[in-house]
């Protein structure tokens, strides 16, 4: 019998696989939904990946951390402390690495062992071709998944993936302004409204006419985001401090990106004027990239900005007249995922 036929036995304890939305992204890979205790679940887990098993043992001897081994063979090592493999490659949302963050992240939310129903999503550019959904990729976001992922670290089960679907992420943003946590609508749908979601490598637009319909000349994907910051600051960083030989992990990153200070050398170096002359270049990319979709943007009702570029360049709304930051930019992906399955399961 296989592990994974031997995992599917166990199934959940009342039958009914509870729903996890997955906002599984370049940068950050983020879960809302159901827990396994019928709670609200809501967790964040940085995209910090690299294949081979790459050193890091528990502290009581017992076996390796964060190690994990797919169905084609290979290790992937999943942890904040090690040097990044850069995500941002074309099929990341198709591969091994992908699969591997995704079981990773239910993992450490408690659903090692236990049936899931899980929603994930693709950027615009790859969810819709020639203004239909792309039904093709979707469905080998779907086949990936359903892939195996075995864990290597002692005390860890894979969650077992029930039934698997995949959403737009910039039109799940939507929904999440659309909708409150009851389900109910709580903006104006009959308006015409853009979300630009900006996430680890992707800057989506997505307009949304009267909450029926997709305004395809103004929607789109641009490759600029949140990494392209973290790739700046590293560059830096690397040159004024002379590291050209360490490993930098995606910790130390983020701490400087998100404090403006880096613990190297046993200490804290301030690396401020580093951080807000890379925010600053980075947010005006986006910018254009996002004039280009919108111009002006003088009919629409309101531009909603959301995902993690947003909450890091807290300025970007006031670009606009009618610019608006979403109340929680970093999850608007992941619950409105959620909020339109788990309206669909209602019926």
């Amino acid at each position: 019998m296989t592990e994974t036929a031997t995992k599917k036995e166990r199934g959940s304890k009342d039958g009914t696989p509870p729903l996890v939305a997955i906002d599984d992204g370049y940068a950050q890979t983020k879960l809302y939904g159901q827990g396994p205790d019928g709670q609200i679940v809501r967790r964040v887990l940085r995209s910090s990946v690299r294949i081979g098993s790459h050193g890091l043992g528990s502290f009581a001897g017992d076996g390796a951390v964060g190690l994990w081994q797919t169905e084609e063979g290979n290790k992937y090592t999943v942890s904040d402390e090690i040097e990044a493999e850069d995500p941002r490659f074309t099929d990341f949302h198709l591969s091994p690495i992908n699969r591997v963050l995704v079981n990773h992240a239910l993992s450490l939310a408690g659903f090692g062992g236990t049936r899931v129903d899980i929603v994930t999503g693709l950027p615009v550019k790859e969810f819709f071709r020639e203004q239909r959904k792309d039904e093709e990729r979707i469905q080998r976001k779907r086949d990936n998944l359903s892939r195996g992922a075995f864990p290597k670290s002692n005390g860890v089960e894979a969650p077992v993936l029930c039934d698997i679907q995949v959403g737009c992420q910039a039109i799940a943003a939507y929904v999440d302004w659309a909708l409150d946590d009851e389900l109910k609508t709580r903006n104006d749908t009959g308006k015409t409204i853009a979300i630009v979601d900006i996430g680890g490598r992707t800057t989506d637009v997505a307009v949304v006419v009267g909450g029926k319909s997709i305004d395809h000349e103004r929607s789109g994907t641009a490759d600029v985001g949140v990494l392209d910051v973290y790739k700046g600051v590293l560059d830096r960083v690397r040159s004024r401090f002379e590291l050209d030989d360490d490993a930098l992990p995606l910790s130390l990153m983020n701490e400087a990106v998100r404090t403006g200070t880096m613990q190297l050398f046993g200490r804290p170096n301030d690396v401020t004027d580093i951080v807000a002359d890379v925010v600053g270049q980075v947010q005006e990319r986006a910018l254009r990239e996002i004039q280009r979709r919108l111009g002006r943007a003088a009919t629409l009702h309101a531009i909603v900005f959301v995902g993690g570029g947003s909450a890091l360049f807290k300025d970007i709304a006031n670009a606009y007249q009618n610019g608006a930051m979403s109340d929680d930019p970093e999850f608007a992906n992941a619950r409105g995922l959620y909020k339109y399955f788990a309206q669909r399961r209602r019926g």
